[in-house]
C-alpha cells in the first residue's frame, strides 16, 4: 500500500466497493416524508427485484411470527408499519457485503455484521430512552457506523499489524493509531464514502464522529446515540476485531442524551434480549 494514498484514492480504487441500492436510498428518504404511504413505499421499492424478494423473505421471518405471509410490498408496510419496512429494506441492502470478512481488521465473516448490527440496536435503544432522535434514524446510522472499515479493509492487510502493535505499545484506540500509521482512520474514510452515496449529512456526521462525539462540530444526539450503541457493542464483545477494547467512552454523549449510570445498565440488559430475539431475523438472513 501506498503510504501516499488519499482518502479519495480509496474509495475510488478499492476494487469491489460496497453501495447501498438506489432503491435503499429512495425508501430511506420517502421513510421521512410527510407525504409517504404504504403504496409509494412499495412502489419504490418494486424498482429492485432482488432488494424486494430480501424484504419480504426477512418479513414472513420467524422474528416477526405473523399469523399468515405476506406476499406483496405494500401489505407488508401495511401489516409491519413503514419505519419497520424501511430498517427491513437497510438490513437487506448491506447483509451481503458487511457480511463478507475483513482481513485487514482481524474480522470472519459476519463479525462486522454482528457489530454493526448492534450498534444499530443500541443507537435506536439509546434514541427510545432519551427520546431526543429518532429511533428509526439511530437504527440507520448505528447500522452504518463502520462503513470505512470496508473500503480500507484491503489498503490495510499490510499495516494492520503495524496499526495494532502501535495501539497496544501506545495504549491507544485502534482509530488514533490508524491516524498515526496511515494519516487518517476509518471514520473519515467512512466519511467520504457516506457522501459518495448521498448519505443525509447527520448520518455521515454520525459516520465520521462515533469515536469522538465531543469532535462533532454541532452537539447531535444521533451521533451520541451512536457513540452509545457502539459502547454498549463492543462491552458485549460483538466484532471487536483488531480493534480490541481500548475505545474511550466519551461522558459528554450520556451527559447530553440525559442517561444516567442506572439507565446504561437498564439499556444492556434490554440490549441483551432484543439481539437475542433478533438471532431469529440472522436465520433468516443467512438463507438469503
Amino acid at each position: 500500500m501506498s503510504s501516499t494514498i488519499t482518502l479519495e484514492d480509496i474509495v475510488k480504487r478499492t476494487p469491489d466497493l460496497p453501495s447501498l441500492p438506489a432503491a435503499a436510498m429512495k425508501v430511506m428518504r420517502e421513510a421521512d416524508s410527510s407525504t409517504s404511504n404504504a403504496r409509494s413505499i412499495a412502489n419504490i421499492l418494486a424498482q429492485d427485484q432482488a432488494l424486494t424478494a430480501r424484504v419480504l423473505r426477512l418479513a414472513n421471518s420467524a422474528y416477526y411470527g405473523l399469523q399468515r405471509k405476506v406476499s406483496n410490498l405494500q401489505e407488508s408496510v401495511v401489516v409491519l408499519g413503514m419505519r419497520c419496512v424501511r430498517n427491513l429494506c437497510m438490513v437487506a441492502a448491506t447483509y451481503p457485503w458487511m457480511s463478507r470478512k475483513l482481513d485487514g481488521y482481524n474480522l470472519g465473516p459476519k463479525e462486522l455484521w454482528t457489530h454493526s448490527f448492534g450498534t444499530a440496536l443500541g443507537a435506536q435503544l439509546a434514541a427510545q430512552e432519551c427520546k431526543k432522535c429518532d429511533p428509526d434514524l439511530a437504527f440507520t446510522a448505528g447500522l452504518l457506523h463502520d462503513i470505512g472499515k470496508v473500503a480500507l479493509s484491503v489498503w490495510l492487510e499490510n499495516k494492520s499489524n503495524l496499526i495494532a502493535e502501535y495501539s497496544a505499545k501506545a495504549n491507544v484506540p485502534f482509530d488514533e493509531a490508524e491516524r498515526k500509521i496511515l494519516g487518517y482512520d476509518h471514520t473519515e474514510v467512512g466519511e467520504h464514502l457516506g457522501r459518495q452515496w448521498n448519505l443525509p449529512d447527520e448520518i455521515v456526521s454520525a459516520i465520521r464522529y462515533h469515536h469522538e462525539p465531543d469532535e462533532c462540530p454541532e452537539p447531535s444526539a444521533l451521533v451520541d446515540c451512536v457513540h452509545v450503541g457502539n459502547f454498549l457493542t463492543l462491552t458485549m464483545g460483538f466484532g471487536l476485531g483488531g480493534d480490541g477494547l481500548l475505545y474511550r467512552v466519551c461522558e459528554g454523549s450520556f451527559e447530553r442524551l440525559g442517561l444516567k449510570p442506572d439507565d446504561l445498565d437498564a439499556l444492556a440488559d434490554t440490549f441483551v434480549v432484543g439481539y437475542e430475539e433478533y438471532e431469529k431475523l440472522f436465520a433468516e438472513l443467512a438463507r438469503i
